[in-house]
């Protein structure tokens, strides 16, 4: 009789464990986005206007530096699964011209192998999938080509780069208003560019110095690149001042830095503010997370928004909990069964 009665008991322990997993599950997996997206300031689009939609930081996982194992695969999998519903969400709320990813597009993009890039890239294509006419713009950030600290640019990072993404330095003309300068940053970073990195270094100084040909007066120029301009090596004042002298940006956007930030600038006889957009990985570790959209008028007016994400680890701790307690009772039914 007490054995039927203690198992009764573990019967409905389990089930009301179960109610409480279920009910986990969709606030972590669908309620949190919810209640994030009531929190979205959409700005009003128009036809005329520019409107863009910012990814920064996505930093997908790589396969050296997460957990080896089947754990490996669980973590790459959330990560992976949150940014796809994260961007989907913000795909159906905002209808952007462009999809901005400004940099970091990858964490293990540098040091990769041309089979592992190729497996990055497929996963990146699948999270970010994008519909057809939204025109797809990536800046190259550090853990894609190297460039900060002792990871050192090479020719072939940034050609598999560049390959695959498209161009470290470009002028992308869309409607008939503006223009969007694509700067590699990253080459500003050092002091001195190493060595073997001279040749991009170059490259960048040529394509800044070709840009008064490359660029429409009448048009609105935004500037776009991974690192803020005030995280330049002050040693690149020079080049930083003749590209914001030969752009002549109204607007300028950056990541790298992981969180959200407005820097007003007066470069030269040029007075612009620059928004730094946040991550939007929460395995970055950073508290706030988020995309960003900006909608840019034929005036030069804009309207930006960050979209916050949700905080991922307390759900997954809670995850873990349960099935803790799901562990627990199954071993004492097993023990005394």
């Amino acid at each position: 009789m007490g054995t039927r009665l203690w198992r009764r008991c573990c019967v409905h322990k389990f089930k009301f464990l179960l109610v409480v997993l279920v009910i986990a599950l969709f606030i972590g997996e669908i309620g949190c986005f919810c209640l994030c997206f009531v929190t979205w300031r959409m700005p009003q689009a128009s036809s005329d206007s520019l409107n863009l939609l910012f990814v920064s930081d996505s930093q997908i996982q790589g396969y050296r530096g997460d957990r080896p194992g089947i754990l490996g695969y669980i973590t790459r999998f959330d990560s992976d699964w949150y940014l796809k519903k994260a961007f989907f969400m913000a795909l159906t709320s905002f209808f952007p011209d462009a999809v901005i990813h400004l940099g970091d597009v990858f964490d293990e993009g540098s040091i990769a192998t041309a089979e592992e890039f190729q497996e990055y890239k497929a996963r990146h294509d699948r999270i970010f999938h994008t519909p057809a006419g939204v025109y797809r713009i990536h800046i190259a950030g550090d853990n894609d080509i190297g460039g900060e600290s002792s990871d050192i640019i090479t020719e072939e990072e940034v050609a598999r780069f560049s390959a695959n993404m498209g161009p470290l330095n470009d002028v992308i003309k869309l409607k008939y208003t503006f223009q969007i300068v694509k700067i590699n940053s990253v080459s500003l970073l050092r002091r001195r560019p190493f060595v073997s990195e001279w040749k991009i270094y170059n490259d960048t100084m040529a394509f800044i110095d070709d840009l008064p040909s490359k660029l429409d007066p009448d048009r609105i120029s935004i500037l776009i690149g991974h690192v803020p301009l005030t995280h330049t090596s002050g040693s690149q004042v020079v080049p930083v001042i003749k590209l914001i002298e030969a752009v002549q940006p109204q607007h300028a956007f950056s990541g790298h830095i992981h969180k959200r930030a407005t820097i007003n600038h007066k470069i030269g006889t040029v007075t612009f503010t620059e928004h730094v957009v946040p991550t939007c990985s929460y395995r970055m570790g950073t508290e706030k997370m988020g995309f960003a959209v900006a909608v840019i008028g034929v005036d030069g007016s804009i309207v930006f928004s960050v979209l916050p994400l949700p905080k991922r680890y307390p759900f997954l701790m809670t995850y873990l909990g349960i099935i803790c307690v799901f562990i627990v009772f199954a071993l004492q039914w097993h023990c005394n069964g």
